[in-house]
């Protein structure tokens, strides 16, 4: 018996009941749905939400991929590893190694937002007894995009819960919210947590744990050149240095 078969069993067997639409979401997303419309239809196709939106996922992919490069890039051109690339056209752009640091630091980002978002979609389609909707497959690669590389994981996972819940589901779902979901997990991150996402260091994977170190004076750097005592204090920073260092070292 083959998988297509067997998650069919199951969705028939599940049917009318809680997990139902977890069965049947599983199903209808790796295969052609067994049922057509038996009535008159006005339009027919092979589509369906789900496939228009892996549709859009794919067109997205490109994007996530030169974000990948681009996290590295300014990665590595912040450590002054590298030379500045003339244009997204140089070669110091499109390596390997920034590859490499920008998946690492973007596939993260990635999993907890599909993972998180798509857990609450299914909650909820389990609780109201309604099917698992599409609209989060889209939305889950955006959240990746629009906020930062450093941004803390659980931090991540809060705005998705938020922003999938208040954004969309108490609307009544795809279709019916007045609110874009990634917009409303951006806001919420902005609002909430608004040091993680001003600034331009935020960025730049690695530069924020820099500045802290710089700040605790666990750096190797012999001087600092930035804004004077007073707007470390306005900004609630340990300062490593005290009046004595004007005289001796």
């Amino acid at each position: 018996m083959s998988l297509k078969s067997k998650l069919h069993d199951l969705k028939e067997k599940y049917k009318g009941k809680k997990m139902a639409p977890a069965f049947n979401a599983l199903h209808t997303f790796l295969y052609l749905p067994n049922e057509v419309t038996h009535n008159g239809t006005h339009i027919k196709a092979a589509d369906d939400l789900k496939r228009t939106m892996n549709t859009v996922i794919m067109a997205l992919v490109p994007c996530l991929i030169f974000g990948m490069y681009n996290a590295g890039y300014q990665h590595y051109l912040a450590q002054g590893m590298i030379e500045s690339a003339n244009g997204f056209l140089g070669a110091s752009f499109w390596t390997i190694d920034n590859l490499l640091i920008g998946a690492w630091t973007i596939l993260p980002l990635v999993a907890v937002s599909y993972g998180v978002g798509l857990a609450v979609e299914f909650l909820f389609a389990v609780i109201k007894g309604h099917e698992v909707e599409e609209g989060y497959l889209v939305t889950g690669m955006l959240v990746p995009l629009i906020v930062p590389v450093d941004i803390p994981l659980w931090m991540l996972a809060v705005a998705v819960i938020f922003g999938v819940v208040i954004g969309k589901e108490v609307f009544g779902g795809t279709g019916m919210n007045i609110l874009n979901p990634a917009l409303t997990i951006r806001a919420f991150l902005f609002f909430a947590y608004p040091t993680w996402m001003s600034g331009d260091k935020v960025w730049v994977h690695g530069a924020v744990e820099r500045d802290q170190m710089i700040a605790a004076g666990q750096s190797n750097l012999d001087a600092i050149s930035g804004e004077t005592i007073l707007g470390s204090y306005a900004q609630n920073s340990t300062v490593a240095y005290d009046y004595w260092d004007m005289f001796w070292d």
